[in-house]
């Protein structure tokens, strides 16, 4: 059976990539994001029907209740979620960090993933089997010079997550937090950009993993869907790192 599927952050290399899983299942979606074109050119190319965009900024609550709303008034129901959106922040030492990117940064990485979790979890939580997955990162879990507000950021959204999973779960909505490693894409270009080495630093950090190299977007996207769709009943409030063993 068909179930409604709701993507953020859908137009970047990682939600993309989890749209195209979870349409491929059959699954009809949802994807948001702030860029329409981009998510126009993602809807072009997932296979089956009844997807559709909606383009907001998920740091905005009254946005986030409109689209809760258009669920509650179709009658589809939501069984499932990749709390996905977020951005990068700045990548420099913290003494040269402006307080406008400090603020945006959590606004849309934890405020944005707040909201969804706000007012989308009630929603699953009508339905049976109904999962969440919310996006973290390795750099939740270890320091990384430069990188301070965004591992800030994603050691919020593993908490967050921990505490959610506890109130749901008896609710029967699972929510798991996924912790992937350095993806190859747009995501890891900006942020290396902002290092005194690009070139040098992709092959420090690719050297970390004992993988020696980057995830691919769709490798990560297999494991969401696992999370989203297979994963045992009893897999709740779960740290999912993908890393590929990160030293």
């Amino acid at each position: 059976m068909s179930r409604h599927a709701l993507v953020t952050g859908a137009a970047g290399d990682l939600g993309s990539a989890v749209a195209r899983q979870l349409a491929q299942q059959g699954d009809q979606l949802v994807l948001v994001d702030l860029d329409g074109d981009r998510l126009d050119h993602v809807l072009a190319q997932l296979p089956g029907h009844g997807h559709r965009k909606a383009v907001l900024d998920v740091s905005d609550e009254a946005a986030v209740m409109a689209l809760a709303q258009t669920f509650r008034e179709s009658g589809d129901g939501l069984y499932a979620v990749f709390n996905n959106a977020g951005v990068n922040g700045a990548t420099v030492p913290i003494a040269e960090h402006t307080l406008d990117d400090f603020r945006r940064t959590f606004e849309v990485n934890v405020f944005g993933s707040f909201l969804i979790q706000k007012h989308m979890l009630p929603l699953l939580a009508e339905r049976d089997n109904a999962w969440m997955v919310n996006t973290a990162s390795e750099a939740g879990t270890r320091a990384n010079a430069r990188r301070g507000c965004y591992a800030a950021t994603k050691a919020a959204v593993i908490q967050l997550t921990r505490a959610v999973a506890l109130e749901y779960g008896e609710k029967g909505v699972r929510v798991n937090v996924l912790c992937p490693g350095p993806i190859e894409g747009q995501f890891m270009d900006r942020s290396e950009a902002g290092l005194p080495d690009p070139k040098a630093a992709r092959v420090m950090i690719a050297a970390a993993s004992a993988l020696g190299r980057y995830a691919s977007a769709d490798e990560i996207a297999q494991h969401v869907r696992y999370l989203l769709t297979d994963a045992p009943p009893y897999l709740n409030g779960s740290v999912q790192q993908i890393d590929g063993c990160r030293r």
